[in-house]
C-alpha cells in the first residue's frame, strides 16, 4: 500500500485538477488522495462505492491513505468515478510511462 502511494505519487495529477471548477468550492478530500483511495480498493476487490465508503472509516491502509482527511461518503466516491476520473483515466495512467 506504501509502495502504491510512493508510485501514484509520481503520476501528473494536472488533468483531474482541472476538471474541478476554481469558482467551486474546495473538494473535503482532495482528487489526488480520492484516485488512491479507487485504485487500492480495486486491488483489494471493492467495487462498491458504500463499501469503499465503509473502508475508509474501518480499514487503517484506507485511512492512512486519507492522510488524516474525514473519509468520503459513497456519494461523493461515484461522483468522482464518473464525473471526474472517467474522461481523464487514460491521460492519468499515460503520464507513468511519460
Amino acid at each position: 500500500m506504501r509502495l502504491l502511494s510512493l508510485m501514484m505519487e509520481e503520476l501528473d495529477y494536472k488533468k483531474l485538477y482541472e476538471a474541478y471548477s476554481p469558482n467551486g468550492r474546495n473538494p473535503a478530500v482532495p482528487p489526488k488522495i480520492l484516485f488512491k483511495i479507487l485504485i487500492y480498493a480495486y486491488m483489494n476487490d471493492i467495487w462498491s462505492s458504500r463499501k469503499i465508503e465503509l473502508a475508509c472509516k474501518r480499514d487503517v491502509n484506507f485511512m492512512w491513505l486519507l492522510e488524516g482527511f474525514k473519509a468520503p461518503d459513497h456519494n461523493t466516491i461515484a461522483r468522482f468515478r464518473t464525473g471526474r476520473l472517467e474522461p481523464i483515466l487514460d491521460d492519468l495512467f499515460n503520464s507513468i510511462f511519460n
